[in-house]
């Protein structure tokens, strides 16, 4: 995404209408991330308008030959990570206080429910790379430099996700489909 070179100085100026036309275009970009670590259409929302307070906060540091989309990109991962982590320490804290025990899926939830409660379930180093490579199409390369990684590094994770994620659909499988042999049963 090109973005003028006048723009990104009308906006470090603090032109409002600047600022409006720079949240206009990358709008779309920063959604589209978001919704990669949220359901809900709220915290989409929310991290959205977190990811511009900050790119807003910080315009100073943005060189207008700089690429304008990867630093909102990057911010807004940053942003993501940062709810993620703050929500897992506050869902850690209120199991302590939990009666009940967990709910279980439901053993009829169809394929689509599995993939996506999956990648629910990985570890958010694991999910990011994983869905900025296989749902945003970006390359390696792109990822890496998105979330300040090597891209040897990206790679590794991008591994550990899939394995993980084998691993765990194949969990989900009824044992004749996967190819268990029990007890009592001739091959």
């Amino acid at each position: 995404m090109e973005l003028d070179r006048e723009l990104i100085v009308r906006a470090r100026r603090g032109e409002a209408a600047a600022q409006e036309e720079l949240v206009s275009r990358l709008a779309p970009l920063v959604f589209r991330l978001a919704s990669r670590f949220y359901r809900s259409r709220e915290d989409v929302e929310d991290a959205a308008q977190e990811a511009f307070s900050r790119f807003f906060l910080k315009i100073e540091q943005i060189r207008p030959d700089d690429n304008v989309s990867g630093w909102i990109s990057r911010v807004t991962v940053n942003v993501c990570y940062d709810r993620l982590r703050k929500l897992r320490r506050e869902r850690s804290a209120m199991e302590e206080f939990r009666a009940e025990p967990r709910a279980r899926p439901a053993p009829w939830s169809d394929a689509y429910d599995d993939v996506r409660a999956a990648v629910d379930n990985l570890d958010a180093r694991l999910r990011v790379p994983l869905l900025l490579k296989e749902i945003e199409g970006l390359s390696v390369k792109e990822v890496a430099a998105m979330m300040g990684l090597s891209q040897s590094n990206v790679k590794i994770r991008l591994y550990r996700a899939r394995k993980k994620l084998a691993v765990a659909l194949e969990s989900r499988q009824p044992p004749a489909l996967r190819g268990d042999v029990t007890e009592g049963t001739e091959s």
